[in-house]
């Protein structure tokens, strides 16, 4: 069963306004509504004195309207309170400046362990009250989990205080056990940075282009990702104790490594694991709804949720643009074929207050309809074409790109953020840099984009399992690449698979070391000279080969290697009918 729902938050609305607002979203054909995620205050108000009166009030009226619920668990964002009792739990930037007080999220860190002691009991209380709730169906815990910043124009770096730099030493220790491979790894006899204890480990304090670590900053990254997992694991186990049934996940975001953890590794130890998707606030065309939502299919262990899907008018952040109504549809079908079991539209109603004031709703301010709401209206109609349409549905691909975060990671710490300099130093370039890993493999994708048909996409831990069972893999952006990941894509090509890749494969290893003999030269028995930055990307220099953009086709035992030596897929995502031409015929049979 595919469930549809909307976000609703009754603490925001007045309570003689719940029981009708509930029977319209039952009426409109919405069978689950989602809330609670943002609202630690309404729960606790002060520290350790419980109100759940409100929360028991609206998760009566979805039992008496026939609505099920996704039940927030609030410990994204600290209450107030909590911040101004324990000061010291708000999250501090590499130069010591500390996350405001309220407004932009996560205003605590996680690391904290007054943070996660609060945190915890919260968590406890709802689960031992609510689990065997008959409205209940999902848990949600946090929301949208990252360290700060959520906003991409924040170029700070979070969170540098003494707890997450003790979290950081333990998992640097628990990674690499002694100092000598820690000094191994990431490089430190370079400028004398050879540490000689534990504890004089920091995360990466230095600007982007002073001369900060590559392979410190691209650990930190990892950690960052790991150490929510494990919180979010964490805050499961907990769940768990008093909820043995209902499924527990949590949602994510799409963005540039620079502001977003690992998905991947979050949804680890996830029942399910969403993504939340603003087609019109980020300009997407429906090629790109469709990759975001087959790349964050590839992260879920479990099922795979639409956790907000844009109902309004963007506000605040992303584009403007209105929304009209039919667009939705378009969303709904491309979502569906690409396996989303769950799907909530954000939200009901457009908020009156607060940050997103007069955004996203799909009812209008005063609670009158909108085209939105009967194109939705039609979507849920038992007797849709749509439903029908997706009804049974298990996507499968005989074609997968891979998207390699730490090559994207690499990128982006080579470059910075984008700002523009004078002097020596050469203007920072994002399409290369920030955006080269997003944009490489949206032009991977639009090689091979059908309407209807999901394809696959492979993260890092595929490629260190070697389950490689396609026909065909596309490799954008094949910076960084570990031995044992090029070995199985070795053996992948070698019993009968094609591999399409493009410049710079396998120039780094998984720590960021540049590897004295690029891999590519063993895949296609050629000799490396270098690389050179072009206005279209990048372009590598093989000896006795001439000095253009090329595609060279290699046969290895029952398969093929098709590399171009340029940046082809940044070209195919700008636009380039040439790169496009240039590989299409090689995928007539895929």
């Amino acid at each position: 069963m595919t469930f549809f729902g909307v976000t609703y938050y009754p603490d925001q609305w007045p309570k003689s306004t719940w029981d009708e607002t509930f029977a319209q979203i039952k009426e409109t054909g919405f069978n689950l509504v989602r809330f609670g995620e943002m609202s630690w205050d309404w729960v606790e108000p002060e520290e350790g004195k419980f109100d759940f009166s409100g929360l028991d009030q609206a998760l009566a009226l979805c039992q008496k309207h026939g609505l099920k619920v996704l039940l927030g668990v609030p410990t994204c964002q600290a209450p107030s309170w909590l911040i101004h009792k324990y000061p010291d739990t708000r999250p501090v930037a590499e130069d010591g400046t500390l996350y405001p007080e309220y407004g932009p999220r996560p205003n605590v860190c996680k690391d904290h362990p007054i943070y996660q002691k609060l945190a915890t009991r919260l968590t406890q209380k709802l689960a031992q009250r609510y689990h065997r709730h008959p409205a209940l169906l999902y848990w949600q815990i946090d929301n949208e989990p990252v360290y700060p910043p959520l906003d991409a124009t924040v170029l700070k770096d979070y969170c540098h205080c003494p707890h997450t730099q003790k979290a950081f030493q333990k998992w640097a220790k628990s990674k690499y056990k002694t100092l000598d491979q820690i000094n191994e790894a990431w490089g430190t006899k370079f400028w004398t940075t050879t540490f000689s204890k534990f504890e004089e480990i920091t995360p990466p304090r230095a600007g982007f282009w002073e001369a900060v670590s590559p392979h410190i900053f691209l650990d930190w990254y990892r950690f960052k990702s790991e150490r929510l997992r494990d919180w979010l694991a964490f805050l499961k186990q907990e769940i768990r104790k008093y909820d043995k049934t209902h499924k527990i996940g949590t949602n994510g975001f799409i963005g540039i490594c620079a502001r977003v953890p690992d998905h991947d590794i979050l949804a680890e130890a996830m029942d399910w694991y969403g993504i939340d998707l603003y087609p019109k606030g980020n300009r997407m065309e429906d090629l790109e709804v469709a990759m975001f939502a087959d790349l964050f299919r590839s992260y879920c262990r479990g099922e795979f949720h639409i956790t907000e899907l844009q109902g309004g008018q963007n506000v605040r952040w992303g584009n403007p643009d209105f929304v009209e109504g039919p667009e939705i549809k378009r969303w709904v079908e491309i979502l569906l074929s690409r396996g989303a079991t769950t799907l909530l539209f954000h939200a009901w109603r457009p908020a009156l207050f607060g940050s997103e004031t007069n955004g996203f709703g799909i009812l209008k301010p005063d609670g009158s309809p909108t085209r939105r709401l009967e194109i939705i209206k039609q979507i849920l109609n038992p007797k849709s074409k749509i439903l029908n349409k997706f009804k049974i549905l298990n996507p499968k691909s005989k074609i997968a790109i891979i998207y390699h975060r730490s090559g994207e990671v690499q990128c982006y710490q080579e470059q910075g953020p984008p700002r523009g300099v004078s002097g020596q130093w050469a203007t920072v370039r994002e399409d290369i840099g920030l955006l080269y890993g997003f944009n490489s493999i949206l032009g991977a994708y639009r090689l091979i984009y059908q309407k209807d048909e999901a394809i696959d996409f492979l993260q890092e831990r595929h490629l260190n399992e070697g389950n490689l069972n396609y026909k065909t893999i596309i490799f954008p952006n094949p910076y960084v690449l570990s031995q044992k990941q090029y070995q199985n894509l070795k053996k992948f090509v070698l019993r009968g698979g094609t591999l399409i890749t493009e410049a710079r494969f396998g120039l780094k290893d998984e720590n960021a070391h540049l590897y004295p003999t690029p891999l590519i030269e063993d895949l296609l028995e050629v000799t490396y000279d270098h690389f050179e930055i072009t206005p279209d990307g990048f372009l590598d220099v093989l000896e006795d080969y001439p000095k253009k953009k090329q595609l060279i086709i290699k046969k290895a035992g029952k398969g093929k290697v098709i590399y171009a030596n340029f940046s082809l897929f940044l070209e195919i995502r700008k636009g380039s009918k040439k790169s496009l031409s240039l590989l299409k015929k090689h995928l007539e049979n895929y």
